[in-house]
């Protein structure tokens, strides 16, 4: 994958907010992490933020260029992520579902260029949205815009 040139589309603006807010919040964070030669990552991490606490726990498995994630909460929720990097030159392709809300499954395609990004994703149920990004620019000055599909109605929503 390329590190340079402008990124994804919904990457924009997140480093303005970083520096914005990093050092600011209140929150109570506890993380415990371990990692293996073979390629496994544990992390366990608490919450207490204004409200109630909460949680996770995670598996992430990595093998050459992919990498399995399952994470669950106390919100009962578990979710499951696989990446696949470079299947295509400069091509990431993402699958995720969190049960049990089964409907809240989607895949991603990813390509990044030199001066170029674009990001295809579809959301996993009876009628899906289908999301396009397009990014032009440097990694300093970046141009973009996003649109999506309603396949119910048949129209452009954004």
């Amino acid at each position: 994958m390329s590190s340079k040139g402008p990124g994804i589309f919904s990457d924009i603006g997140i480093l303005s907010k970083d520096i914005l807010t990093k050092d600011y919040n209140s929150d109570q964070r506890f993380t415990i992490s371990s990692s293996t030669n073979s390629g496994i990552d544990l992390h366990s991490t608490l919450l207490k933020s204004r409200g109630p606490s909460s949680g996770d726990v995670a598996a992430q498995i990595n093998h050459k260029k992919n990498t399995l994630l399952f994470k669950v909460d106390t919100e009962s929720s578990v979710l499951t992520t696989f990446t696949l990097t470079d299947f295509l030159s400069s091509a990431k392709a993402v699958a995720s579902i969190r049960l049990p809300y089964y409907k809240s499954g989607k895949i991603e395609v990813q390509y990044l260029h030199d001066h170029a990004g674009f990001t295809t994703s579809v959301v996993l149920n009876c009628n899906p949205a289908i999301d396009f990004s397009a990014t032009i620019g440097t990694p300093g000055i970046a141009f973009g815009a996003e649109t999506s599909h309603s396949t119910s109605v048949g129209k452009l929503t954004n």
